[in-house]
């Protein structure tokens, strides 16, 4: 049988023996990506902001072309009127160092397939205003988390 949801997707993953996440082939992480379209609405972080990680992460300018995120609460704007994007969830990892730079450079710009898996989801401030927003998942082409 071949998974219809993700977590579904999940289940079959974890009793292959994953853990936390899996590297995939190509052909498989597109089928994955495919089935967030399902977990709720997407967001896409604009292009500025898509320039602000880039910089943030001393990348190439346009090395990123799209990042997603799937906010928790199925709410996609904060009480400050911005739209919680990849900004606010990078920008937390940057500031409090929750990875090395180069782990988390190499996971943007989409050096391996991973796709590590989220239960709780991921929490950070608001960029503008700092109040907590949680995104139950968020993925550029390479990587996702979800």
């Amino acid at each position: 049988m071949e998974a219809t949801t993700l977590d579904q997707l999940k289940g079959e993953y974890r009793r292959s023996g994953a853990r936390t996440g899996i590297r995939l082939d190509a052909d498989e992480m597109r089928k994955v990506i495919a089935l967030l379209a399902h977990q709720g609405p997407v967001v896409e972080t604009p292009a500025l902001e898509l320039r602000y990680i880039e910089g943030m992460l001393r990348l190439p300018l346009d090395s990123i072309g799209e990042f997603s995120v799937i906010p928790a609460s199925g709410r996609s704007r904060c009480p400050c009127g911005r739209t919680p994007t990849a900004l606010d969830i990078v920008a937390y990892a940057v500031m409090h160092k929750v990875h090395e730079e180069q782990l988390l450079r190499d996971t943007v710009i989409g050096v391996y397939n991973v796709f590590e898996f989220a239960d709780e989801g991921r929490t950070a401030p608001c960029h503008r205003c700092g109040r907590d927003f949680t995104a139950s998942g968020y993925w550029t082409h390479n990587y996702l988390y979800a």
